[in-house]
């Protein structure tokens, strides 16, 4: 047996939801990695436009990998939440999210949008999910760390939002939209393949994003950015849109949503630390108090009893990616 082979069939002997988890793990690096890249991207492109680009480049990625699946896609039953997911993910979410980051600052933003795992999880029974006390409990210990992290462990930021500021209203609206991304995606793995799946939200969205962007010609700002610029948003499209995308999902697929959305909570700890690293920035006491929180918040919600969850979610996940 090949070395390859070898390795495939060790991995399929790893227990489903252990996969799942990992992979939730390293998709959450990914995203992080999207804030460092980012700040290198949009020095040169705007934010339509980066947004636009990211889509594309990610949707002939999968391409191949959504052709090669098609034969296992059953659009007809998915066609409804395929749509949602569509106008949420591929459309909505990027401009309400960059519309909201124009007009507060990054980090209300990241606050207001760090509601998304709370809200996905509370309506999780709309799609057939339930949840614990535990996993409320959980799901709480993450959003508290979560804020730590994002704040600084600043009381005052919290103060600073204000209803009457749209910016911040924005990034509200993009936490919802984001939730209702996740809640259409529980209906949709199990009948279309992962790559299938981002494929058509991507491939959708860019059209949508570059009719958009016309007026601030993508075309030019992409052949005029520097090698430093495009390798970040090249490093963007591997890493947080094609390789989180397709781990996002499989998470979804095999452990249900609830317990999938709360990894996104890790992102700013991961983030802090990327940046730490690679940009300088300090790494404060309520940054790290605030990553232990999450970490256990996570631990909490992820070991919630399995018979709580439906039988739908407790599944052997099928080989859809």
């Amino acid at each position: 047996m090949s070395g390859p082979r070898r390795l495939a069939a060790h991995v399929a002997t790893i227990p489903t939801s252990t996969r799942a988890y990992a992979g939730l793990c390293l998709a959450s690096i990914a995203w992080a990695s999207a804030f460092i890249f980012g700040k290198v991207v949009l020095a040169e492109l705007s934010a339509l436009s980066a947004a636009a680009w990211r889509h594309a480049v990610a949707a002939l990625i999968l391409l191949p990998f959504a052709w090669r699946g098609r034969g296992a896609a059953n659009v007809r039953a998915a066609l409804v939440p395929l749509a949602l997911m569509v106008v949420c993910g591929g459309v909505l979410y990027p401009l309400t999210f960059f519309a909201a980051l124009q007009r507060t600052s990054a980090t209300n933003t990241s606050l207001l949008i760090a509601l998304n795992p709370a809200l996905t999880f509370l309506l999780a029974p709309l799609v057939g999910e339930h949840y614990t006390r535990r996993g409320l409990v959980g799901i709480g210990l993450a959003l508290i760390g979560a804020t730590l992290v994002v704040t600084h462990g600043d009381p005052g930021v919290l103060t600073s939002l204000s209803p009457s500021r749209v910016g911040d209203l924005l990034a509200l609206g993009a936490a919802a939209i984001w939730a209702t991304f996740n809640l259409g995606s529980r209906r949709v793995v199990t009948h279309l393949p992962h790559a299938f799946t981002n494929t058509v939200i991507y491939g959708l969205g860019c059209v949508a994003l570059f009719a958009l962007a016309a007026g601030e010609h993508p075309w030019q700002q992409v052949t005029h950015a520097s090698a430093a610029a495009l390798g970040s948003l090249a490093a963007m499209v591997l890493l947080s849109s094609v390789l989180a995308g397709q781990l996002f999902l499989y998470g979804v697929h095999s452990v249900g949503v609830g317990r999938t959305v709360v990894f996104v909570y890790v992102v700013p700890v991961f983030t802090a630390a990327l940046s730490t690293v690679f940009l300088g920035e300090p790494l404060l006491l309520p940054q790290i108090i605030g990553g232990a929180a999450v970490l256990a918040g996570i631990y909490v919600t992820t070991r919630a009893p399995r018979e709580t969850l439906s039988p739908a979610v407790l599944q052997h996940s099928a080989d859809t990616a």
